[in-house]
């Protein structure tokens, strides 16, 4: 009895989990790259998605802290004075009269209290997350009408984005509408902005993830809700490698800094979208410039540290559980010899972040209906856009390209096969001039053959006998005149 109860309990257990997420929805991937934007001069870099009736293209910017997907009104810049080159960085500018499916909510309270750097009003207005895989392809769109906005009058921060936070209503209504499996999300950041400097696009993918943009088993990290960015990961080393030399050092190790009296113990970094520069404990900061010679700067206004003398190198991340990132020489310092690790003042008490500069090498995904995030190796240079769902309390697997054999891996099986078809092109050419031969031949023994029947022929007559006929009659015997014509009537003179 007892077993029958454990049988039973199982299969509702079972068939709760089957009911909650419907796994055979698509993800909706919408790519991120620049594209002219609503109301703007330039090119954009973010997200694709449209907002209004009829549509106002926008590119917005992912967040992982705030929830409510954000745009700038048309007067935004008008109000506002502290963003530099406000017109040309706000993803577009939306006008909510020129909307005819566009409703204002009055008295609406924020998702993003605690830490809206915006202010402006709300509304339910339909948006268009445009799925574009390859640029020299039309979009196709999927719409999510009465969604909630946030459209900005001022603020002191770039308001274009995508509420990608804990509570994000994009996930929301479209888990809740069944139009993805769940409330989760990927995102690769990508590198194509002027602060990353590079020309590698990314990504968002809701309800799913990209199979090809990662590599390896994923490593799974618990949220921490109470942040204002929930993804945080634990720091246990930092490791600069030196091409020149083969030197590696730890930015932990006492023996080489020795102004620290013992190993610095591990700390929690926030993963954001907020800001592109990586912030590190004070001491780790000073051992950074200490290493590298840097030094304050200020030049892209995210107070990134700057070398004194190039430096062909990199700084490898590791995580608590083993995991590593290594930022690449040219990610490490750009053109300009600035780096994407952030000053620090030693007073300071604001959280410590891995900012895009880190989320440019590693796929995010992310289940919001567990409170667990994934990380893995991004892969940089992406062709094919592989989008899977994503179904909750699942793990992603990325693409395993077919393994080769060493006859594949060095091209003998292509020089085998190029000379099976070598070979029998020349079989088959052959074959063809042999039958043209041959062909040319009988027509030549048919010409000598008609030639010499037709010289036959000629000899034949040469040789005939002329026919004989009998002589007239004379006039002598008129009977046999008579006789002769009545029997011949053919025969006339």
């Amino acid at each position: 009895m007892a077993s029958l109860v454990f049988y039973l309990s199982a299969t509702v257990l079972l068939a709760q989990s089957t009911v909650a997420f419907n796994c055979s929805k698509q993800p909706i991937y919408v790519d991120i790259h620049k594209r002219a934007v609503h109301d703007s001069p330039v090119f954009q870099y973010g997200s694709f998605i449209g907002l209004g009736t009829p549509a106002q293209n926008q590119s917005l910017w992912p967040s992982l802290a705030q929830n409510h997907t954000s745009f700038a009104s048309k007067d935004y810049c008008k109000n506002n004075t502290t963003l530099k080159d406000c017109n040309k960085s706000t993803g577009g500018f939306f006008n909510n009269e020129d909307s005819t499916s566009f409703v204002e909510i009055q008295n609406f309270q924020t998702l993003d209290q605690a830490q809206d750097k915006l202010s402006g009003f709300f509304g339910q207005d339909t948006l268009r997350l445009y799925t574009h895989y390859f640029e020299t392809d039309g979009a196709s769109q999927t719409l999510l009408v009465n969604s909630t906005i946030e459209v900005a009058d001022e603020g002191s921060i770039i308001p274009g984005r995508v509420g990608m936070g804990s509570s994000s209503t994009v996930l929301r209504d479209l888990a809740a509408r069944d139009m993805i499996a769940g409330k989760t999300y990927s995102l690769y950041i990508g590198q194509g902005f002027d602060r990353a400097g590079g020309s590698v696009n990314g990504s968002n993918v809701f309800g799913g993830y990209d199979s090809g943009r990662f590599t390896g088993v994923p490593h799974k990290y618990p949220m921490n809700i109470a942040n204002v960015n929930p993804m945080s990961v634990r720091i246990k080393d930092i490791v600069i490698s030196s091409s020149n030399d083969n030197a590696n050092v730890s930015l932990f190790d006492n023996t080489v800094f020795t102004d620290m009296k013992s190993r610095p113990a591990d700390f929690e970094a926030q993963i954001t979208t907020e800001q592109f520069p990586i912030s590190f404990p004070y001491q780790i900061t000073k051992n950074f410039m200490d290493r590298l010679g840097a030094e304050q700067d200020n030049t892209w206004g995210d107070n990134s540290l700057k070398l004194k003398n190039a430096f062909n190198g990199t700084l490898s991340i590791v995580l608590e559980d083993g995991f590593t990132i290594t930022l690449p020489s040219e990610v490490l310092m750009n053109a300009s010899n600035i780096t994407p690790i952030q000053s620090r003042d030693e007073k300071s008490i604001d959280p410590f972040y891995l900012g895009a500069a880190f989320l440019g090498q590693v796929y995010l995904m992310a289940d919001y209906e567990t409170n667990n995030f994934f990380l893995a190796p991004a892969v940089q240079k992406n062709n094919m856009v592989m989008p899977q769902t994503f179904c909750p309390k699942s793990t992603p697997l990325a693409y395993v390209r077919p393994q080769q054999s060493s006859w594949q891996k060095q091209g003998l099986i292509g020089a085998v096969v190029g000379g099976v078809i070598g070979g029998l092109g020349i079989i088959a050419a052959s074959c063809c001039i042999w039958i043209t031969w041959m062909r040319r031949k009988d027509e030549r023994r048919l010409k000598r053959e008609l030639k010499k029947n037709s010289q036959m022929k000629m000899e034949q007559m040469d040789i005939e006998e002329a026919p004989t006929f009998d002589p007239p009659p004379t006039s002598m015997n008129a009977a046999k005149a008579m006789f002769w014509r009545k029997n011949k009537p053919g025969m006339t003179f």
